[in-house]
């Protein structure tokens, strides 16, 4: 699959959520390991994998890791539950209960389900109940969380990329360059609307740099004293001097 930009991926884990949260509990294992294969293989969601990792360690940590099949004794469970007291911290859990198993070879029956017996002592009821269950504590709030780092989070470290939320501010800004010029050549709206696009594919690091680059080199260069580029340089990274 061809790497997708940020629109593409949000439109292809809203479909994918859907389609898992009503398909028969029978056909799950198959449709969230082709999903978390998916999740893994853009560069974008992978990032944001990375993301939940590094802002919920502490959870992450407690949880046991390998084998056939995970075994989890009561006092973990315990202690593993004291820490999800928001529906992030439950996202979090979700999506590092699912990637543990994910990463087991060889599923066995009911792979995924089993969770919401493991982890909240569902023993006797009907597996269709049980994946009602387990999409209720792990995936839903795992998808919701998801969604939050592609549409409102910052992009804080330079290997992130831009949310939603964060590219209709940057874009804005982009729009308001080009307002102050009367005359504005057509190389500066060509330069300027490569930039709207790059910014839907590339991390914070790598937009940065090419933005640099075409205040170097291109037209864009003559505008280095515009309030609004400095504003849109400020809000991008607050350390970056222009035409450093």
């Amino acid at each position: 699959m061809r790497v997708l930009n940020i629109n593409e991926i949000e439109e292809k884990i809203d479909s994918e959520s859907s389609d898992i949260a009503y398909i028969d509990e029978r056909h799950s294992e198959d449709r969230i390991t082709q999903f978390f294969n998916f999740l893994h293989s853009q560069p974008i969601s992978k990032r944001i994998l990375e993301r939940i990792c590094e802002d919920y360690s502490l959870i992450n940590e407690k949880l046991p890791k390998g084998g056939t099949k995970v075994h989890v004794d009561h006092r973990t469970i315990a202690s593993v539950k004291e820490l999800l007291k928001t529906r992030d911290e439950q996202g979090a859990f979700g999506y590092f209960v699912i990637q543990n198993l994910f990463e087991i070879e060889r599923k066995f029956d009911h792979h995924y389900t089993d969770a919401a017996n493991v982890w909240y002592d569902r023993t006797g009821r009907l597996y269709s109940e049980m994946f009602e269950h387990f999409k209720e504590k792990f995936f839903n709030p795992f998808i919701d969380l998801l969604n939050w780092y592609i549409k409102e989070s910052d992009a804080r470290n330079e290997k992130d990329y831009f949310s939603t939320n964060e590219i209709i501010v940057i874009n804005e800004k982009l729009d308001k360059i080009l307002a102050t010029q009367e005359a504005a050549s057509e190389v500066i709206y060509d330069e300027i609307g490569e930039l709207k696009e790059l910014i839907l594919f590339l991390n914070k690091k790598n937009w940065k740099e090419i933005f640099k680059g075409k205040l170097n080199d291109t037209a864009l260069g003559l505008l280095v004293n515009n309030e609004n580029l400095v504003s849109l340089f400020r809000y991008v990274s607050e350390n970056m001097t222009l035409l450093k």
